[in-house]
């Protein structure tokens, strides 16, 4: 498996590099979530990038987070895709009737 982060060094007490530590990638969505979320609208999510393909979401500046398989949220994205596709062919025989 790929990894995913950067390296970066462990220092002992004396503050030389006794090893490595990976550091898992993050990164936070620019436009703020909205009016919709409650207490949340104000605040960015923020996307971890764990080991085993496992991403956890949570609005920045709070401690609840949310774990997904990388597989099951690209499953989920084709199944909705899937739905919208459906929902058009059915408006546009509606509307061809």
């Amino acid at each position: 498996m790929k990894a995913f982060g950067w390296v970066r060094p462990v220092r002992g007490a004396d503050g030389s590099i006794i090893g490595t530590k990976e550091s898992p990638v993050k990164v936070r969505t620019v436009v703020p979530l909205g009016a919709g979320y409650g207490p949340d609208a104000d605040k960015r999510l923020v996307f971890v990038f764990l080991l085993g393909d496992v991403i956890a979401v949570r609005p920045e500046r709070t401690s609840r987070v949310l774990f997904i398989e990388a597989k099951a949220l690209y499953g989920q994205l084709v199944r909705k895709d899937a739905e919208r596709q459906r929902r058009e062919k059915a408006a546009a025989r509606k509307a061809g009737r």
